[in-house]
């Protein structure tokens, strides 16, 4: 019983640098910031208590509400599906071709190394009136693009965000698809299945914790996006939810307001990921599980 105890306490001390900065600087700025969207606080002065105001102006007076996350929304499903969709399909290209596979999988990881803010210059150059991609288009007659406009700016930071993030998701995929069981496919072979119902009944399932992994990784990182919108701009076009409560508190400074929005999109992405968790996790396949 000492000797347990004692292995607690050893164990709790170990762990206790992690433990003391997650309350402060985790549970108690969410904490902190629960109290604030209940207040009028401009970051001068002390919090004025107004109970739900800041959620009732939100829902009522805030004009681009629900067009701000629309725009989170359509961000979040289009990298997600064409992430995951070109992650998936490029890991199994590199895995037919095993001598060449090492090469493949450092050029296609080479934009995930590639710093944020570099990358980002680069759209940016290439997405310019007489950048790269205008300059091709002339090349073979048409007009030049406004990459940027209303119109294109979130397919062109989709596009951006999609050719950044591949890369991660080939690495983990490539030895999920090294691991089916060759034995599988030799027997689907002996049963005269083609391609694509090799795939549909022996590597989907097979490797379906990682695409959940993936998928539910990509739908946080997807509704809290805005690291792409404030680099490259397209104004409401582009406007996210995390953005705009950048802009309430750090240029309007209007912290109460900003935090009440920041636990709408907590709320949001808590429930999403709920219902992943709930209904998706039943279609995943696990080897060692009854």
């Amino acid at each position: 019983m000492k000797r347990q105890k004692k292995t607690t306490l050893q164990f709790l001390a170990y762990i206790s640098p992690w433990l003391i900065g997650f309350a402060c600087f985790g549970i108690f700025p969410m904490l902190y910031s629960l109290y604030i969207s209940f207040c009028n606080y401009m970051m001068v002065g002390e919090p004025k208590f107004i109970g739900f105001q800041n959620y009732i102006d939100l829902f009522r007076y805030e004009r681009n509400f629900f067009k701000t996350f629309q725009n989170t929304f359509v961000f979040m499903g289009a990298t997600t599906i064409f992430g995951l969709s070109l992650g998936l399909l490029f890991s199994m290209m590199i895995n037919s071709v095993p001598r060449c596979k090492r090469f493949f999988q450092t050029l296609y990881y080479l934009p995930a190394v590639l710093p944020f803010i570099a990358g980002t210059m680069l759209w940016e150059s290439m997405y310019a009136k007489y950048g790269i991609l205008n300059s091709i288009l002339n090349t073979f007659g048409m007009d030049s693009v406004n990459f940027m406009g209303y119109d294109n700016a979130m397919k062109s930071l989709i596009v951006m965000s999609v050719w950044g993030g591949v890369g991660g998701k080939i690495t983990m995929f490539l030895p999920a698809v090294a691991g089916v069981p060759s034995e599988l496919l030799e027997s689907m072979d002996l049963d005269g299945a083609n391609a694509w119902q090799k795939f549909a009944h022996v590597t989907l399932p097979m490797i379906s914790p990682t695409i959940f992994y993936l998928l539910i990784m990509d739908i946080i990182g997807g509704l809290q996006a805005y690291g792409p919108m404030m680099m490259l701009g397209g104004g409401t076009a582009t406007m996210t939810a995390t953005l705009q409560i950048y802009n309430y508190a750090m240029v309007d400074r209007s912290m109460g307001y900003a935090s009440a929005y920041a636990w709408i999109v907590f709320l949001i992405v808590l429930a999403v990921t709920f219902v992943f968790f709930r209904f998706g996790g039943r279609k995943v396949y696990y080897a060692d599980s009854d």
